[in-house]
């Protein structure tokens, strides 16, 4: 059996955007990881890794996309994702390239929303939508 999966916590840097595949709901959202240390001058050092998360509906279109990213993820939550890491060949200017995604599709992955920073004012998390600070494993 093959497997591979990452798993990262962070904070959404823009709202996502939804676009539609051939009626299924895709959502493209960046996810900010900060890595703060003291290097060994002494000197604290701050880093932000981002991570590009691609969420895909389930096949009958009520799936994460529909229930929980579009109408609650917002620019500032903070979100926990597992999901299949992706990486993507492409040519630009005539140079190999490649980049690196999470795809959030199917029962191997996890999606949970945080924090409910960057909602607008009335918006509640669905009831069942797993979106308590506690239900985040740190």
């Amino acid at each position: 059996m093959n497997f591979a999966q990452i798993t990262v916590s962070g904070n959404i840097g823009a709202d996502p955007e939804i676009r539609d595949v051939n009626g299924t709901k895709v959502a493209n959202f960046s996810v900010a990881v900060n890595e703060n240390y003291t290097n060994k001058a002494g000197e604290k050092v701050e880093k932000t890794h981002w991570y590009r998360c691609e969420a895909w509906d389930g096949g009958n279109g009520k799936g994460l996309v529909t229930n929980v990213i579009e109408p609650y993820l917002k620019k500032g939550s903070t979100v926990f994702v597992q999901g299949q890491p992706i990486i993507e060949e492409y040519e630009k200017d005539g140079q190999n390239q490649r980049s690196f995604k999470v795809k959030l599709a199917g029962a191997g992955s996890t999606f949970r929303l945080g924090s409910k920073g960057g909602q607008s004012e009335g918006g509640n998390a669905p009831a069942g939508g797993k979106v308590d600070d506690t239900d985040i494993p740190f």
